[in-house]
């Protein structure tokens, strides 16, 4: 069986790794790497433009003090730099033979295809020990990869003897749904636990830690307007999860490709958008886009003969409490507490597709009441498209759907604010576990 190397963020598209110039190989500059069109990179004063529309994508750009992000393609070359020291891609048995000095370096050394990039200089030689996506830049968890032919298709093998296995997760829903926010979530320690949060990828922590620290200063993040870089999270059993935060609008677009190769979809159904205003058409507009979406999905599913579970979470659930807890089946007594997670599950999922409309009802006439709009006729347009909406996501799971109610933040958020001392996301842990138990059965 071969082991692809796959980009957690770019999934299946076709993408070629290249070799990521170590960051702390300071005699390289924005001036040096104009010499050769197989470099790219960027920093402060001088950015590839591939690169920036890349880099983009995370809403990153770089301070003059942190080191520029450069990578060089796997053709054997030799590249004299303007400073006079020399960029080297050879097999590693050439280099080794070549710089017999800096053995050490190159054992170290990651390959592409068995070749090695080596930078010399005369005082401290180094080897690129990582590579990067050549399509979106991140740091890929392989180290070593060749080419090899799969049927009629070329792909990367992973010659590593530890390479973890993978569930890539994919959240999908319309915008301002909450999907940033359930991610930010769920790396709290509280909410994840057994699973380690791994943070190699700078790019993919600096994302994450500046909207952190926009939480903690009671400012909701922005809206996701373009594909985020994914979080991982690692079991005890050394599988590693892959969520995916997708673009707010992603199903305006229609764009599947990450959906159809994701092991497991997460749907946000974020009914209390509908209740934002008193504009109720353009407000159910994002539901009908989410369904319209699925449908897509469905029918491609169909095409390929594959089935994915998915876990469909009513959102924001904080803002209709009382029928959150009777979906999730929660007694304020805390009794249900008692029972086994995996058979409270299985009830809980049979108990709602029996009363779906009933439910549904509830819902709605909550957050009415709560918030505030009077008695617009909010349930009559969108019961419909809701039951759309869980008919695909039984069809694309082969009738393998989990119900579930959370609140990303625990509190309301009003113009772009929330009470910081307020912030409790709930089921979010619940939501978690379950993500573990189908990446393992997966695994068996």
């Amino acid at each position: 069986m071969i082991n692809k190397c796959v980009c957690i963020h770019c999934l299946k598209d076709v993408v070629s790794p290249r070799f990521l110039i170590p960051a702390n190989f300071e005699s390289l500059n924005a001036n040096h790497f104009e010499c050769s069109p197989d470099i790219i990179g960027l920093d402060s004063q001088k950015t590839d433009s591939i690169m920036k529309t890349k880099l983009n994508y995370y809403g990153i750009s770089l301070p003059e003090e942190e080191a520029p992000r450069l990578s060089c393609d796997a053709s054997e070359k030799t590249l004299q730099l303007k400073s006079g020291l020399k960029i080297i891609v050879k097999p590693v048995e050439t280099l080794m033979e070549e710089y017999p000095d800096s053995a050490r370096e190159l054992e170290n050394a990651a390959t592409i295809d068995g070749k090695a990039l080596f930078i010399y200089q005369p005082f401290k030689p180094m080897a690129a020990t990582e590579l990067v996506c050549d399509s979106c830049h991140l740091i890929l968890s392989a180290r070593n990869v060749a080419r090899t032919t799969v049927g009629n298709e070329t792909v990367w093998e992973t010659l590593d003897d530890t390479q973890e296995s993978n569930f890539t997760v994919s959240l999908i829903a319309g915008s301002k749904a909450g999907k940033t926010n359930l991610l930010l979530a769920m790396r709290k320690p509280e909410n994840r636990v057994h699973l380690k949060l791994m943070t190699e990828e700078p790019f993919i922590e600096n994302h994450f830690t500046r909207a952190e620290e926009a939480l903690n200063e009671g400012n909701v993040p922005e809206t996701t307007l373009s594909p985020q870089p994914p979080i991982t999270f690692r079991t005890d059993q050394n599988q590693d999860i892959n969520i995916i935060d997708t673009r707010g609008e992603e199903t305006k677009e229609i764009r599947i490709d990450r959906a159809v190769w994701s092991d497991m979809l997460i749907v946000l159904l974020d009914i209390a958008s509908v209740y934002e205003s008193d504009n109720e058409e353009e407000n159910a507009a994002g539901l009908k886009r989410l369904r319209q979406y699925l449908n897509d999905l469905e029918r491609h599913c169909r095409t390929r003969n594959e089935k994915k579970p998915i876990i469909l979470c009513f959102t924001k659930c904080d803002l209709y409490p009382d029928t959150a807890d009777n979906i999730m089946l929660y007694a304020p007594d805390g009794k249900t507490e008692n029972y086994d997670p995996e058979k409270l599950r299985v009830i809980r999922n049979y108990h709602f597709m029996d009363n779906t409309e009933t439910m549904i009802h509830t819902l709605c006439d909550e957050l009415s009441s709560r918030m505030k709009q009077g008695n617009q006729p909010v349930y009559r347009s969108i019961y419909r498209t809701i039951q759309d909406i869980i008919a695909y996501c039984n069809q694309i799971s082969g009738q393998k759907v989990d119900i579930m109610c959370i609140a990303p933040l625990g509190t309301p958020a009003e113009n772009g604010r929330i009470n910081a001392e307020l912030y409790k996301p709930r089921h979010v842990d619940s939501l978690l576990h379950r993500i573990v138990q189908y990446a393992a059965e997966a695994e068996s």
